[in-house]
């Protein structure tokens, strides 16, 4: 899936699950064939969950085996209301203790700057150059380099590389090889790519498959 609020994105393959705060627009987006489960927890709960909540933004986390029983679990119109009661808790205590995954790519708000990158990864360019880039948004490479990090937090060089792991996660998802995708991405190598991937999310490609 592909998740968009309107100041990031995220992809979201099987092996995510992503976290949104109550009254939070957002927009989902299937990038191939899905089955996807939402769970929503009543207000009361989530007060109880206070070192959770209290980040108060969206965010990814690994997709266990225990969270995806669980909710699966909540899915089971076998089980009592009692037991559905005590599944969606013990969920949400192991999603407060889940590791939050740097999956997420921040977008400019700034309508020039956004319009730009949208047009990079619609078009899969990512060799694509700055100047190219800065001169779709009516800017001198020197000022959209200025607003793009005030306006993401990041250097347009750090978004790119980010941009293309994150958009690399749906091809790791359909059982792509990884020479296959580190093409994909343009990337000048597989062992360039692997070196990314793992700079970004602290394993190698074949470990986030599995």
């Amino acid at each position: 899936m592909l998740v968009e609020t309107s100041a990031s994105r995220w992809t979201v393959p099987p092996q995510r699950a992503l976290w949104i705060p109550p009254a939070h627009p957002h927009a989902i987006r299937m990038l191939s064939r899905t089955e996807m489960r939402t769970v929503y927890f009543q207000p009361s709960l989530i007060l109880q969950a206070k070192e959770f909540t209290q980040q108060g933004r969206v965010h990814a986390i690994a997709a266990s085996p225990l969270v995806k029983e669980l909710v699966l679990g909540l899915f089971d119109n076998r089980h009592s209301h009692c037991t559905a009661g005590l599944m969606a808790r013990l969920l949400l205590q192991t999603l407060c203790e889940a590791r939050t995954l740097a999956t997420e790519l921040p977008m400019p708000a700034d309508e020039k700057l956004r319009g730009a990158v949208m047009r990079l990864l619609e078009a899969n360019d990512w060799n694509s150059s700055l100047h190219a880039l800065a001169a779709s948004a009516a800017m001198s490479e020197r000022s959209f380099t200025r607003h793009f990090t005030l306006d993401t937090g990041l250097s347009f060089r750090a978004w790119r590389q980010r941009a293309r792991i994150v958009a690399s996660l749906d091809l790791l998802a359909g059982k792509h090889s990884v020479k296959h995708i580190a093409h994909a991405m343009q990337f000048t190598s597989p062992a360039a790519y692997i070196a990314s991937f793992r700079e970004l999310l602290g394993c190698t490609p074949s470990v986030f498959r599995q």
